[in-house]
């Protein structure tokens, strides 16, 4: 298999920055279908209590970590606690204790019962807390201890990493793979030319334009049903910002060619986006396009707003967002707007673009940004745009009114499915009355393989991959 970043970091700290790269090695509590529902993986099943505001999971018996070790309601809690304490677990703040009941029943104490809990905290993935406390830190980041159907054999870092069968999966005749090797390959006319030859057998996380030319050749391609949210920040929360005049905003996404966009880059896999929603997710409202393309309806509004003759603005970008925050750009100087970009490093671009998360200072002006779609559409509404953003992205936080955050507390206090819809159509709906953000275009999530290769990544999310279903027909 080929991959196309290395540094991967193989093992703990088990946060949702390694996730997607811990697939092979550990599991979750829970996790998505492609339909967005949560199913059971390491807690088979659960039970909420609102009115004592209580989560308890039921574990699965007889799972053992790599190490030998035992998965138990005490591993899992050590597990949670760990991502606590480096801040890395959703909403740590609703959480009073978490107790261990008896060797597989875990149940969180909660000043709060949300419909996301399950997701929240089930979310966690799990590895074995013998192998960091025996062995410390150092150790246990290149040695990842998980209960998943693989463990890592050896690797290089930045050229190959090499994972074996774990014979003592818990799931009885998984995985059917006996090993994996994955290739560091980040040049993708590389990449691509070995899967056209058939030197490998699935290339993950794959460029659009890659994907779509290897598709026409008669390889097999995942699409992902969501992908992610490529968007136009603007810095609301500076009370000296000229973007906390909601003119202002509404002018930056008249102004925004998106469909355009989205035809001359996307090689026809890119969505123009109406709203933060896609279309096929939880949260779309369907032929709602509150503000198209309309470059002298955004003249009028700045002139209204105090600027007819336009303002000097930076838009902040990182070498992937480039491409996006170039269009922007040519959009923002056709109305008027003296645009330049500013294309920031990975740290500095992190720093500014999640800075509550990165500590750093908000981006002073605009920021191409994206976020992943998560499935429900209602999960990733709260984690990138909510009250408090998991993400760290800040920035917006000026022009988020009171009827959007009374509707994320809503999305909380929703528990049946239909009624959780249609209160995330709603919420979808203010973001844009708030011009909280301007969107732009979807980008999916692809994995191209062999025709003979049968694998399920990419199809319900970057981070979902079963990769125990996995095989590859002789």
């Amino acid at each position: 298999m080929i991959r196309n970043y290395g540094a991967m970091n193989v093992g703990y700290p088990p946060d949702d920055g390694n996730i997607e790269q811990g697939q092979d090695i550990t599991e979750r509590l829970v996790n998505w279908d492609d339909k967005g529902n949560i199913v059971p993986e390491l807690a088979e099943s659960w039970d909420t209590n609102p009115a004592a505001n209580t989560l308890t999971f039921h574990l699965v018996k007889g799972v053992k970590f790599s190490d030998g070790t035992a998965f138990n309601a005490k591993a899992a809690q050590w597990n949670m606690q760990y991502l606590i304490n480096i801040k890395r677990m959703t909403e740590p703040e609703k959480i009073k204790s978490i107790d261990v009941v008896d060797d597989y029943t875990l149940r969180m104490n909660l000043t709060e019962l949300t419909s996301l809990s399950v997701i929240n905290y089930g979310w966690t993935a799990m590895y074995s807390p013998t192998a960091l406390e025996v062995n410390g830190l150092d150790w246990a980041k290149t040695h990842p201890v998980g209960v998943g159907p693989f463990t890592l054999a050896d690797y290089s870092l930045d050229n190959y990493y090499n994972y074996q069968k774990y014979n003592d999966y818990w799931r009885k005749g998984a995985p059917y793979l006996d090993g994996i090797n994955f290739r560091v390959i980040p040049d993708p006319v590389s990449a691509s030319a070995m899967m056209e030859a058939g030197q490998a057998d699935l290339w993950f996380d794959v460029p659009v334009k890659f994907a779509a030319d290897l598709e026409k050749k008669g390889l097999k391609v995942n699409w992902a049903v969501t992908g992610f949210f490529w968007g136009l920040f603007a810095n609301s929360s500076n009370p000296d910002s000229k973007f906390t005049n909601k003119k202002v905003r509404e002018a930056l996404e008249y102004a925004i060619d998106r469909p355009g966009m989205a035809k001359a880059i996307g090689f026809g896999k890119y969505e123009a986006l109406t709203q933060i929603a896609p279309k096929g997710s939880t949260g779309y409202n369907e032929g709602y396009d509150p503000r198209p393309y309309n470059p002298e309806k955004a003249k009028q509004l700045l002139a209204e707003a105090g600027y007819p003759n336009g303002f000097t603005v930076k838009i902040l970008c990182d070498a992937m967002g480039q491409d996006y925050a170039t269009a922007v750009q040519a959009n923002l100087i056709a109305v008027g707007l003296d645009a330049k970009v500013d294309l920031a490093d990975f740290a500095r671009y992190n720093n500014e673009f999640m800075s509550a998360f990165f500590g750093g200072q908000a981006f002073a002006d605009l920021a191409i940004g994206r976020t992943g779609i998560d499935l429900p559409f209602a999960t990733g509404l709260l984690r990138h745009f909510g009250p408090t953003p998991m993400t760290g992205i800040v920035g917006i936080n000026g022009a988020k009114s009171p009827e959007f955050l009374a509707l994320c507390e809503k999305i909380y206090k929703t528990f049946d499915p239909a009624a959780l819809t249609a209160v995330t159509k709603d919420a979808v709906k203010q973001a844009s009355e708030d011009a909280l953000v301007v969107p732009l275009i979807r980008t999916p999530w692809a994995s191209v393989m062999l025709p003979n290769v049968n694998d399920d990544s990419m199809t319900a999310h970057y981070v979902v991959w079963n990769l125990y279903k996995s095989w590859i027909k002789k």
